[in-house]
């Protein structure tokens, strides 16, 4: 199972950093039950079960699982059109 943790790993000091700590506060508030939208999250049209976070120039990517959300991936906003076009 991804972690936050394991994410970030491949990612610059600076990047880590900056995003690692907005990242887990946005996954714990999920856990509490806190909705997705209040915290700036969107669906991603073409596949239901993801949702999508903005961490400045980057893009959160949590997948909607039968016991609550999973952290999926973090990409780029240049490349988001082209993680789509895989799924």
């Amino acid at each position: 199972m991804k972690t936050n943790t394991t994410i970030f790993k491949g990612y610059p000091a600076l990047t880590n950093s900056c995003y690692f700590i907005k990242a887990c506060k946005i996954q714990n508030s999920l856990e509490q039950g806190i909705e997705y939208q209040k915290l700036g999250g969107l669906k991603l049209r073409k596949t239901k079960d993801l949702i999508r976070f903005k961490l400045g120039e980057y893009r959160l990517i949590f997948k909607r699982a039968q016991y609550g959300f999973i952290p999926e991936t973090l990409i780029q906003r240049k490349n988001l059109p082209l993680f789509l076009k895989r799924r």
